[in-house]
């Protein structure tokens, strides 16, 4: 797939319209596999000597309610699901000939990339497009920090807000 350079868009903002909660495979970290895997051991597979989230019958990811992430209200939102649609590297990808991905956050040169398939491009604050950036950066870099400009700023995460609109349960099993 061919992912967008940054700087041929104008923004981006996440709709929480649940599209990439659909439609891809949930890649984990073996830290992410373990602490999932601890409170929902069905939600989690091994495939190929990789670990990655189960789907439901849907094919949708199985802690996704609504347009809510029941995971980003624990804290335990997986990683690419905290940096999707964006892709972070250190050199270009050799089809952005022209550099236009190059992003420089502090000293250091990165290059930034957006899915063509995700339905936020060039549907937010353009003010915000750069702070999102930085924070996708942040994460990319091992940041524990809370999402915000990265993951839809319409929906209070709180713990309190979410179990309101989800209820106390559980993922479904």
């Amino acid at each position: 797939m061919n992912y967008i350079p940054w700087k041929l868009l104008r923004s981006w903002r996440c709709l929480a319209c649940g599209s990439c909660c659909k439609k891809y495979v949930v890649d984990l970290t073996w830290e992410e596999y373990g602490k999932i895997g601890k409170f929902w051991p069905d939600k989690v597979r091994i495939k190929k000597g990789k670990p990655y989230l189960a789907r439901k019958m849907g094919g949708s990811c199985p802690f996704l309610y609504g347009r809510l992430c029941y995971l980003q209200m624990l804290n335990m939102k997986p990683f690419a699901c905290k940096v999707w649609p964006f892709r972070v590297l250190l050199k270009p990808d050799k089809l952005d000939k022209n550099f236009d991905g190059l992003y420089l956050s502090g000293n250091r040169e990165y290059f930034i990339y957006i899915n063509p398939k995700c339905f936020g491009i060039n549907r937010g604050d353009p003010a915000d497009f750069e702070k999102t950036i930085e924070e996708v950066i942040n994460l990319w870099n091992g940041s524990n920090q809370q999402q915000y400009y990265s993951t839809n700023k319409d929906i209070d995460f709180k713990k309190d807000s979410l179990m309101a609109n989800v209820g106390s349960r559980e993922p479904d099993r």
